[in-house]
């Protein structure tokens, strides 16, 4: 029995010496190798059910086949990472974790992913690479494959995890290599709108409120004549037609806050309705102005509500189950790329893909009218599943991982392309208050144009009206009247001229001289009696005021 625990004690001992050991040599011999930077393959040994779109753009047709039970299940992982037996591998391109390439090494795979895991396998295994491998078009593919671990491939990756922390996948060691911290929402940008339409386009739909007005200040013009025809007849005319016009007049430059002053109530009711309608008018104008202000505050506001908005995401990824969560209506799509043409073509609303992946689409996003609208911190793991009986090798990954923190940030770093959002430069509030600047719209400027032209030719009429019409004809009217008032000097008697004047006219004019001077005597007489009253007047106070008893006092 104690010989028994003593060997296994030593086996123990032996292995844990032998992935000390070897991961201590082989990393420092990893620094100066010259590791590939991803899987390169042929045609013959790449298996696909459907055919990366890439690949048919290269003419490049995937020929390889499936592996069997039998023939995943020859060999262990450890065996073949021991013995640098080649090894096989399960991924789906996305973004910079695992990307296609093109080389005259043949197709490929490379990538985060790929390049980690080959320096990993150069420390780890005895010159152990991967010689098969096989596509899936969507995570959700992936994770479905790795429900029967006999069929799995050695090697699955992304595989999304929840942590950092994650040790297994449906039963199968998985290693995290990597969290992407954030999720981004992608929308497509409004198109730039007409404001100089939208504006009257919003008054025309309006009318109704426009007709309000007009209504309210009719009714209120037409009480304001009932209450104030009868002490104030000169502004508000008794005769209903009249008086209610003047009335709508003073109705509606008061609800505008205008107030001429040309028209003011007398009467103490009418002043009391007018304070009523001063008030309700404001709030009437007021009403309008919100309308207007409001469409066009809509019609330039950027804000994206992704609540039940039909957002895409890759199916079966964490993107897909943050967006249930959002309660937005959730649409599921194998690759990027066909999410990326749902969203230009506006069949979406909006997408949810995480930060590294879309560093990878960093030229769809500064090519076409798409903008991030917001984050979401909701970090997701990117992880490698190993097939069972991997002990050894999933050991010296993690110690891998763990011990070269550097390396593998540099690593991740080479793929994630610095992304610059299209708003960054300018803010939405600053390019939607530059929307509101009128003048730089065609529509704007076309009714600019016509408002020229309309006073430029008004202009010209009128110059043309007071130069060829209005001046002789005042002239000639001048001329006229100095010709009637020579006439009329001429036609008095003793000229011997009365056949040219108008007699009639003459004949006014001089009756019309002596009233005045009839007049005028009369008032001079008048005067001249008022002054012998005064003296006469004054000449018997003067009396009372003496008496024997003397002045009376104060008098004067």
């Amino acid at each position: 029995m104690a010989s028994s625990i003593g060997i296994t004690a030593l086996i123990v001992w032996t292995l844990v010496a032998y992935s000390t050991a070897t991961e201590q040599d082989f990393s420092e011999s990893a620094q100066v190798a010259d590791i590939s930077e991803g899987f390169f393959l042929k045609p013959d040994d790449i298996f696909s059910e459907n055919t990366s779109a890439i690949f048919k753009e290269w003419n490049a047709s995937l020929a390889g086949r499936q592996l069997s039970k039998e023939e995943l299940a020859r060999f262990t992982l450890d065996e073949k990472c021991e013995n640098g037996l080649p090894v096989s591998a399960t991924w789906q391109f996305y973004g910079p974790y695992a990307r296609p390439v093109l080389s005259g090494k043949g197709l490929g795979v490379e990538g985060i992913f790929p390049n980690l895991i080959n320096q990993m396998l150069h420390v780890c295994c005895n010159n152990t690479y991967v010689n098969q491998g096989k596509i899936l078009e969507s995570i959700r593919g992936m994770e479905e494959t790795l429900n029967d671990p006999e069929t799995a491939y050695d090697l699955t990756f992304p595989i999304t995890g929840t942590s950092l922390d994650d040790e297994a996948f449906k039963d199968m060691s998985f290693i995290p290599f990597l969290q992407a911290p954030r999720v981004a929402l992608l929308v497509r940008d409004k198109e730039k709108i007409d404001q100089t339409k939208q504006l009257f386009t919003t008054v025309s739909l309006a009318w109704p409120i426009l007709v309000f007005i007009v209504v309210a200040a009719t009714f209120s013009g037409i009480i304001i004549w009932l209450l104030d025809r009868l002490k104030n007849p000169d502004e508000f005319p008794r005769p209903f037609l009249s008086g209610t016009w003047e009335g709508f007049w003073w109705a509606f430059v008061t609800m505008t806050t205008v107030g001429y002053g040309d028209r003011a109530p007398k009467s103490l009711l009418a002043r009391v309705f007018c304070i009523v309608w001063i008030l309700v008018g404001i709030i009437i104008i007021a009403i309008f102005t919100a309308i207007i202000t409001a469409s066009l505050s809509a019609s330039i506001q950027h804000h994206f509500s992704v609540h039940g908005a039909l957002i895409g995401a890759a199916s079966g990824s964490e993107e897909y189950r943050l967006g249930v969560s959002l309660n937005a209506e959730m649409k599921p799509f194998g690759v990027i790329s066909a999410m990326n043409d749902a969203l230009m073509d506006r069949t979406l609303n909006g997408s949810l893909i995480d930060n590294y992946v879309l560093t990878h689409y960093s030229k769809y996003l500064s090519t076409n009218p798409i903008r991030i609208e917001t984050t979401y911190d909701h970090p997701i793991t990117y992880g490698l599943v190993v097939r069972h009986n991997s002990s050894r090798m999933v050991n010296c990954f993690r110690g891998y991982l763990r011990n070269h923190p550097q390396e593998v940030f540099e690593v991740i770093a080479k793929y994630l392309e610095p992304l610059k959002n299209p708003t960054d430069d300018v803010s939405q509030e600053v390019k939607a208050s530059e929307q509101l600047f009128f003048y730089r719209e065609k529509s704007f400027r076309r009714v600019l144009y016509i408002l020229l032209g309309g006073v430029g030719g008004l202009l010209f009429l009128g110059f043309c009206w007071e130069i060829f019409y209005h001046r002789p004809a005042k002239r000639h009217h001048i001329k006229k009247i100095e010709k009637k008032k020579s006439a009329s000097y001429l036609a008095f008697p003793g000229t011997g001229s009365a056949d040219k004047c108008d007699c009639h006219e003459m004949l006014l004019n001089n009756q019309t001289i002596q009233a005045i001077k009839t007049k005028s005597a009369k008032i001079r007489e008048l005067i001249q009696e008022y002054e012998a009253f005064y003296e006469e007047w004054l000449t018997k106070v003067r009396e009372v005021e003496s008496n024997e008893n003397g002045l009376t006092p104060h008098m004067v």
